[in-house]
């Protein structure tokens, strides 16, 4: 599985890592629901998320919000788009564009989300059916723009619809191809076609491309930034979004997102130090907007959140990890919401299985919903059998299959599903080994490393929250059985580049002489 590592590439790598170990210390600092909104003064209050050219019919009262609407789109500052569109409404109400962005606040495109019947609410504000808005909006762009929505919300299932939007954005991209902002939408909107598990990456590519123009024309334009990031999100292209990365936070640093997203690519590059300060910086604007805008918590600052720790604990910088798995304590106890609970309990499982301080969830006390959380059903499992409290990992390997049943019976949840199942193999496989059924253990560890070799490369820290690929190498590396171990790590690193574990199992299946190998 893989290529082969030679020991001048094992030892840059193994010298990157424990070098960041030993000597660097960093600290600091879901859904759609179109009813979780800001107030219109504070979405005014995000003036810095970079530069765009959108001309369009709105009168001069209501340009400023819609600019900023259609920036805080680009940066994925949905709450913060809706409320900007509005306050255009307000002055213009013939504006179709304003109705157009708040409708457009409700599709997450890169999740699969989106809440067609309160964004057909909103378009109907501004005229009863589709063709009656297309009739009512001044011909040309805007009116493309319009009909293209109207696509968007129309009839099918979510891949049809956003297939068939992509096309009309194409269409409309082809009629205007000198327009950044019509080719940014149309970039993000093929991106919208992809779904885990999608084989090849031409569309990435197509989307890549597109977006890179207009970074090339506006190297301030943050949907183009923003767009590269996430076409390029994966190991092997990563280092192709290097640039966009550097820059998209310095872009709009009024965006919460856009400071997170830079980790994406290094994440896939192995970047710890960076992975650590983007979250961080990402973490405090997020909390910052909360505060100001009395907000529900555990939404995008806990994504950075758990993302800071990840990093922290690739670095084996395990004051940072502690503060912010506190900082998400801290958080629970004044917004107790399942949100905040289930993110703080997924954090937690990071730590556990990372440190691998196997005690740190003995006798905790599970409630109902915590029966849903993947990674923190897998840690108790694990941890318990690592104990050899089999009982209880018996009783977590339960929940698991529980839970994989539940997704393969959903419409959609079949990826999901597989990396579930990914996780449910590893823990029958840490119990079978446990009780000494070496050949058992070894069996669902194959199982498990063969369905994940199914799976995209995590699009951040690695779900499973244990690479299969690294725990089979452990597995073989306590036999003895050193080239298989080494086999193993190799591949694990093409998943999850510079990830600790890998690269010390790696250097334990494989000792290097570093003198001879330099």
């Amino acid at each position: 599985m893989g290529p082969k590592m030679t020991p001048r590439a094992f030892c840059e790598r193994a010298v990157i890592v424990l070098t960041a170990m030993t000597c660097l210390s960093l600290s600091g600092g879901g859904s759609v629901n179109a009813e979780t909104q800001s107030t219109q003064s504070d979405a005014m209050v995000m003036t810095e998320l970079g530069t765009i050219d959108f001309p369009n019919s709105g009168n001069e009262d209501a340009q400023q919000a819609f600019m900023t609407g259609v920036k805080a789109l680009y940066s994925f500052q949905f709450d913060d788009a809706a409320v900007a569109f509005r306050a255009a409404q307000n002055t213009d109400q013939d504006f179709a564009l304003a109705y157009w962005g708040e409708a457009m606040s409700l599709n997450h495109t890169l999740w699969g989300e989106t809440d067609r019947d309160a964004a057909r609410k909103i378009l109907a504000q501004f005229a009863a059916t589709p063709d009656a808005r297309a009739d009512k909006t001044p011909a040309g762009k805007e009116r493309g723009f319009m009909q293209a929505i109207d696509v968007l919300y129309g009839e099918g299932d979510k891949l049809t619809r956003d297939k068939a939007y992509s096309q009309a954005m194409k269409d409309l991209y082809e009629a205007y191809p000198g327009d950044n902002e019509i080719a940014t939408f149309y970039a993000l909107s093929v991106l919208g076609t992809v779904r885990p598990g999608d084989k090849g990456v031409a569309r990435q590519m197509r989307a890549t491309a597109i977006s890179q123009a207009v970074f090339a024309k506006n190297p301030n334009h943050p949907g183009a930034a923003h767009f590269i990031i996430h076409a390029l999100d994966d190991p092997e292209h990563a280092i192709l979004a290097l640039p966009a990365a550097r820059t998209y936070a310095s872009i709009a640093p009024d965006a919460p997102h856009a400071l997170h997203m830079p980790s994406h690519i290094f994440v896939q590059l192995g970047m710890w130090d960076d992975v650590v300060r983007s979250n961080i910086a990402s973490y405090n604007a997020a909390v910052a907007i909360a505060e100001r805008t009395q907000s529900e918590r555990g939404r995008s600052e806990f994504h950075s959140l758990s993302w800071r720790l990840y990093g922290d604990l690739q670095l084996g910088n395990l004051d940072g990890a502690e503060e912010a798995l506190a900082l998400a304590r801290a958080t629970e106890e004044v917004s107790p919401t399942n949100r905040v609970h289930n993110g703080t309990m997924g954090m937690l499982a990071r730590y556990v299985i990372e440190t691998e301080n196997w005690d740190e969830l003995k006798g905790l006390a599970l409630e109902k919903r915590d029966n849903s959380n993947l990674a923190l059903q897998f840690a108790v499992g694990l941890s318990a059998a690592k104990r050899g409290d089999l009982a209880d990992a018996e009783k977590a390997l339960e929940n698991l299959i529980a839970l994989r049943e539940k997704s393969e019976a959903r419409t959609n949840g079949v990826y999901r599903a597989k990396i579930i199942s990914v996780s449910e193999k590893e823990l029958a496989a840490a119990i079978a080994d446990s009780r000494g059924e070496s050949t058992a253990a070894e069996a669902l560890l194959r199982d498990a490393v063969a369905i994940e070799t199914t799976l995209n490369a995590p699009s951040g820290p690695p779900v499973p929250v244990k690479p299969s690929f690294e725990m089979y190498g452990e597995f073989l590396l306590a036999a003895g059985r050193l080239s298989e171990a080494a086999e193993q790590f190799e591949f694990a690193l093409t998943r999850t580049p510079n990830r600790t574990k890998s690269v010390l199992g790696l250097a334990k299946a494989q000792p290097v002489q570093y003198g001879e190998a330099r």
